[in-house]
């Protein structure tokens, strides 16, 4: 098989694991209404929230991997470029609460939470081999 043929067999499969709602706007229309119907018409806001949290992310992964491995100084102007981008994060994990209808209590003592739950007497890496097996 040469190259163009593997592409166009990788495409093709590509096509067949892909959701129907992923690639048919009609079936993506009717799931977009049923959702913002459930989101209370926050639609909007938590998809802008979501791509907002992943982008901003992101932006601080990219900062620390200048500092890491392009000789990006770690001073006073890096820490608040860290800052500003950690404050962009937040701003964005308050609207998807927000559109999600949550709050930040909530979330944190979800977390909290799930986290007693992994690590009984403190961190171990002990929940991996658990989640391995299973």
């Amino acid at each position: 098989m040469d190259v163009k043929e593997y592409f166009a067999y990788y495409t093709s499969f590509v096509d067949s694991v892909t959701a129907e709602v992923s690639k048919n706007d009609n079936v993506y229309l009717t799931r977009f209404h049923k959702l913002s119907e459930q989101l209370g018409g926050n639609y909007s806001r938590l998809d802008n929230a979501i791509a907002g949290l992943a982008g901003e992310s992101g932006e601080v992964a990219d900062l620390w991997k200048k500092v890491k491995y392009h000789s990006l100084a770690y001073d006073e102007e890096t820490r608040n470029n860290f800052k500003k981008e950690l404050g962009d994060v937040c701003w964005y994990l308050f609207q998807t609460a927000y559109a999600l209808g949550m709050s930040m209590d909530e979330i944190i003592d979800g977390n909290m939470d799930k986290l007693k739950k992994r690590h009984v007497n403190g961190f171990s890496s002990d929940y991996l081999k658990q989640k391995k097996g299973a």
